[in-house]
């Protein structure tokens, strides 16, 4: 008797092109639903933890900025704070405007000089409805 010979078949899968995600930088332009966030601390260090004051939020979605006291009796600075322009030192010194450019105003926040002990952590952002 003959020994049948063995037949192979090539099975050709095609797979679906990966399509990578889209990155997208936060950051450039204010994106709708998103709200930027930064804490105004009290430096302590090295002798106690340093202290947050207030919290500061731009709303992508309306271009408002919200004021968020921590601490009842900086309320009044942290309201004369956030009223004004905002210089930022380094190469180049600049001033940024609150009125003609809210979104970039509260990005220079942890780069900003806000007098004394008081300086803003990293900015956070989230989505409105969290």
């Amino acid at each position: 008797m003959a020994a049948k010979k063995k037949t192979t078949k090539k099975v050709i899968i095609k797979q679906a092109p990966v399509s990578k995600p889209e990155v997208v930088d936060v950051f450039a332009s204010p994106v709708i639903g998103m709200v930027y966030e930064t804490t105004i601390l009290m430096r302590h260090e090295p002798m106690a933890k340093d202290h947050p004051l207030a919290k500061v939020s731009f709303h992508g979605s309306t271009g408002d900025i919200s004021l968020y006291p921590m601490e009842p009796k900086y309320e009044a600075r942290m309201e004369s704070l956030i009223t004004g322009d905002m210089l930022v030192k380094g190469p180049p010194t600049m001033l940024v405007s609150k009125e003609e450019t809210p979104f970039e105003w509260i990005k220079s926040f942890p780069k900003a000089t806000l007098g004394g002990k008081l300086y803003a952590s990293e900015l956070i952002t989230y989505y409105e409805n969290q």
